[in-house]
C-alpha cells in the first residue's frame, strides 16, 4: 500500500460506515474494505511516529487474525445448520465476545489522556 493511499484512507470519514455497523447493517465490500484499510492507515501513522512499539503491529495482526477467525467461525455455524435458539445463542455468544473487547478498550483508555 502507498503512503499516499494511507493518507487518503486514514482520513476518509468513516461516521457514515460506522453508523451503519452501530446499526446492526451489514457493510458492503467497499465500506468494509474501507474500514480496514483505514484502521491500517492510523496504526501505520502511529508506527511512522514511533518505531519501537511491537505490540502495535502485534496488535494489526492479530487484529487481522480475529477477523479472519470470526469469519470462519460464522461460516462454521451456518453450515451446522442450527436451531433457531441456537442461532440466538450462538448470535449472543459472538457478540458478547466483540462487547469484552470493547469493554477492554475503553478500560484500557480511561487513563490514557
Amino acid at each position: 500500500m502507498s503512503i499516499r493511499y494511507l493518507e487518503l484512507a486514514g482520513s476518509a470519514d468513516l461516521r457514515p460506515t460506522l453508523e451503519k455497523i452501530e446499526n446492526n447493517q451489514t457493510l458492503d465490500f467497499a465500506e468494509y474494505r474501507l474500514l480496514q484499510d483505514s484502521a491500517n492507515a492510523k496504526l501505520d501513522q502511529l508506527l511512522r511516529k514511533h518505531q519501537h512499539p511491537h505490540d502495535l503491529e502485534e496488535l494489526r495482526l492479530t487484529s487481522v487474525r480475529m477477523a479472519h477467525l470470526l469469519q470462519s467461525s460464522c461460516l462454521a455455524l451456518r453450515r451446522l445448520d442450527l436451531e433457531p435458539r441456537d442461532k440466538r445463542l450462538a448470535r449472543e455468544a459472538l457478540a458478547a465476545q466483540l462487547a469484552y473487547m470493547q469493554a477492554c478498550l475503553q478500560r484500557s483508555l480511561i487513563n490514557f489522556d
